[in-house]
This record gives C-alpha cells, sequence and structure tokens, in this order.
C-alpha cells in the first residue's frame, strides 16, 4: 500500500508540471483561429480577390461577419459560395427549359454541367473546411473556379444572366480560396 501512495504522488506532481507546457502547446493555434476578424484583415483578403468592393459588400451582407474569426469567416464565404452558385444553377435550368436557340441550349446545358461540379466542390470545401483541412479546402476552391471559368468561357452576350452571374460566383470561390490560403499558412 505505501508504494502505490508515493507513484500516485509523484505521477500527480509530474502531471501538474506538464499542464502548462501542454497548454502552451495548444493554446498558440487556438488563439490564432479564434482572434475576431477586423476590417484591416477583411481589406487584406478582399485585396487579393479580382473585386475588392464587390468582395468587402459580399462578406460584410452577412451579420456574422462582425463577430467571427477567421475559421468562421471561411464558412460564411463558403457558405456565400455556395448559395450563389445554386442560385446560378437554378436559373441556368430554368433558362435551359425555354430557350429554343441550339447555340444557347449548348452554352447552358455546357454552364449547367459546370455548376453542378462547382457546387460539388464548394460542398467538399465545406466538409474540408469542418476538420480544418485548410489545404484541401484551397484546392478545392481552387477547382471551383475552374469549373466557373469553363461556363465563363462558353457564355455569348445572348445570355444576359450569365456572365454577371458567373463572376459573382467567381469572386466569392476565390474568396474562400484566399482565406483558405491564410488559415493553411496560420495567418489571421
Amino acid at each position: 500500500m505505501k508504494q502505490i501512495v508515493p507513484s500516485f504522488c509523484s505521477s500527480s506532481s509530474l502531471l501538474i508540471s506538464l499542464l502548462p507546457a501542454i497548454f502552451l502547446c495548444i493554446s498558440p493555434t487556438q488563439s490564432r483561429l479564434s482572434v475576431k476578424i477586423g476590417s484591416d484583415v477583411l481589406s487584406q483578403i478582399c485585396a487579393q480577390t479580382e473585386d475588392t468592393d464587390s468582395c468587402l459588400k459580399a462578406l460584410q451582407s452577412d451579420p456574422r461577419t462582425d463577430s467571427t474569426d477567421l475559421y468562421g469567416l471561411a464558412q460564411v464565404s463558403i457558405n456565400l459560395a455556395n448559395a450563389t452558385a445554386t442560385e446560378t444553377k437554378t436559373k441556368i435550368k430554368s433558362q435551359l427549359g425555354q430557350t429554343t436557340d441550339p447555340n444557347l441550349h449548348d452554352q447552358y446545358s455546357q454552364c449547367l454541367d459546370s455548376y453542378d461540379n462547382a457546387i460539388g466542390k464548394i460542398n467538399y470545401a465545406n466538409d474540408r473546411w469542418s476538420i480544418k483541412d485548410f489545404l484541401a479546402l484551397e484546392a478545392a476552391s481552387s477547382d471551383c473556379l475552374i469549373d466557373i471559368d469553363t461556363c465563363k468561357d462558353v457564355t455569348t452576350p445572348a445570355s444576359p444572366f450569365l456572365p454577371e452571374q458567373n463572376n459573382k460566383s467567381h469572386l466569392l470561390c476565390n474568396i474562400v480560396s484566399t482565406i483558405a490560403k491564410r488559415l493553411a499558412a496560420g495567418n489571421n
């Protein structure tokens, strides 16, 4: 019985002495991800996109942006990208069913495929976000850009809504990619 008590006491002392070191190893990563986003960080992020003003407007349109950290901002941007891509896909489907022009029909069909792929990439990005796999999040959002560019390449002025929707969707996937790069680099 005497041997159990001293070994328990020494184990407890060792554990207590190691706790500060354990918290020091964990805390920096957690604190970097939980720092509230400031307007300077938003400006830095948006300056790396193709349209700074539209980026700021898009991110600030979501009320969560004011009180979130970089990790939360990634979720905001993923949600915005998903909503816009889904809206675009719905409009494409509607136009596809209404057009009698064979060229427009082909364009809408190709764009519908592109947006199906883009939405799949956004959903995958969201899955990667949830497990904090920031490199895969960045890769998925970059792939989303490629899918949207594919639709941009086949779009003509005969499709009045699609160029604007493509630009909006492209910007939002670009925002996700930019934030993912910052998260992967450990910057906030």
